[in-house]
């Protein structure tokens, strides 16, 4: 356990929810249009969002969006601990994986097997790049 940067991991889990919260307001701006927000009722939002739920263009790119977010986040962990970055990748996967699990909400279960099947893979692909980026030599 002392090859896992607990801080790197929580940094990198940090940056991913902002980005990831960012990229859902934008993805409920452009397929929610402009008055998704305005003056409705809780249960009209409610309704609103579950409609949202089915649409497969605004899901699937939820889905790339969350993928590339997980990547950054690998890479983001193998990075700020600058050692053992599959370790801190695939340690920031486990996590993301697990708050996707909990939290994944609604969501059709294709989308919600297909996003927990990326995520390890996608966190360790981030730490594969850290890594490649770490070996060049400095020109």
């Amino acid at each position: 356990m002392s090859s896992i940067s607990i801080r790197a991991v929580i940094l990198a889990s940090l940056a991913v929810l902002g980005v990831d919260i960012v990229s859902s307001l934008l993805l409920t701006t452009m397929f929610g249009g402009p008055g998704f927000g305005s003056g409705l009722s809780e249960e009209e939002i409610r309704r609103a969002y579950q409609v949202l739920l089915q649409d497969v263009r605004y899901l699937t790119f939820g889905l790339i969006l969350g993928t590339a977010s997980t990547v950054l986040g690998g890479y983001l962990a193998a990075r700020l601990a600058r050692t053992m970055p599959y370790f801190n990748a695939l340690a920031f996967g486990v996590l993301a994986l697990l708050i996707s699990a909990i939290g994944s909400g609604d969501v059709p279960t294709w989308f919600k097997l297909i996003g927990l099947l990326l995520t390890l893979p996608a966190a360790l692909l981030g730490g594969h790049l850290a890594k490649q980026q770490m070996s060049r030599p400095v020109a």
